[in-house]
């Protein structure tokens, strides 16, 4: 059962050329938007943003070309363990982590919850063990997350229907209530987790997208699209999923989120949402 969601803010970032990000100025402000959810089964963490050690020790976890090019905050208040320290929990109370993906800026928490169960695609987890390109380099920091040892490796089939998309059978721990649905593109084992609670559902999005405007098909932004392109492991795949999203957008019983969106994370922070 599902008790309360928790939004977090676990990174903040400021790289330039804003329009890249879908937002107005010369720097951005993104963010690490990720959530907490009380369940009956313990704390649930999805997405974990930068951990403490990559705040505390950044050129050794993230590197210097990532510490310099996103203009990262480095704050450790910001990092998970932080927050939910201040929620009055410990770090031994998150019994699962459930990640969109590994990216450096979504799975560098790992390591602050050894006890917790990892739960991820397994066609994502495989991805950081090729790191011959100059994308997977930048984008996969196994230093973060490799020496973890409680893992569920989900498998994409056997899926079955959620409106226009597929979730997985890997988490049936939570009995309908959280599911794991693919949304590949941006990278190859990218997923949405979708969280049932008073009669609606929440959809955490990861980087399927990056801003709110884009929930619009009738948005376009050149610089965000060729932005995107870059990222995606499969820009095709990316397109349909997005495609998808906006679908998804004009159903009245689902709220969608992103991972880096500052106006979706201030929103529901500012409106106190604990659906």
């Amino acid at each position: 059962m599902i008790h309360q969601i928790h939004h977090l803010h676990c990174g903040s970032f400021c790289p330039t050329c804003a329009p890249l990000f879908g937002q107005k100025g010369f720097r951005a402000h993104l963010v690490c938007h990720c959530l907490l959810v009380e369940t009956d089964k313990g704390l649930v963490l999805v997405d974990t943003g930068l951990g403490l050690q990559d705040y505390l020790h950044p050129q050794n976890r993230l590197g210097r070309f990532i510490s310099r090019t996103a203009q990262i905050k480095f704050n450790p208040q910001l990092s998970a363990i932080h927050q939910i320290q201040k929620l009055g929990y410990k770090a031994q109370d998150v019994q699962h982590i459930l990640l969109s993906h590994l990216d450096f800026d979504h799975a560098g928490g790992i390591s602050d919850f050894p006890q917790a169960t990892v739960h991820v695609l397994a066609s994502e987890y495989n991805a950081p063990q090729n790191l011959h390109s100059l994308k997977s380099r930048l984008r996969y920091r196994p230093q973060q997350f490799q020496q973890h040892r409680y893992w569920n490796f989900i498998e994409n089939i056997g899926t079955q229907a959620w409106f226009n998309l597929e979730h997985t059978a890997g988490l049936s721990i939570f009995q309908e209530e959280i599911l794991m649905l693919p949304l590949l593109g941006h990278t190859a084992g990218h997923a949405g987790i979708a969280i049932k609670n008073n009669h609606r559902w929440l959809l955490y999005c990861g980087d399927a997208y990056y801003s709110h405007h884009q929930l619009n098909p009738n948005f376009h932004s050149r610089a965000l699209n060729q932005l995107e392109r870059l990222f995606a492991t499969d820009n095709t795949q990316r397109l349909h999923t997005l495609h998808k999203i906006q679908q998804l957008a004009q159903q009245p019983d689902i709220d969608l989120i992103c991972a880096h969106d500052p106006f979706e994370l201030a929103h529901y922070q500012n409106t106190g949402y604990d659906r």
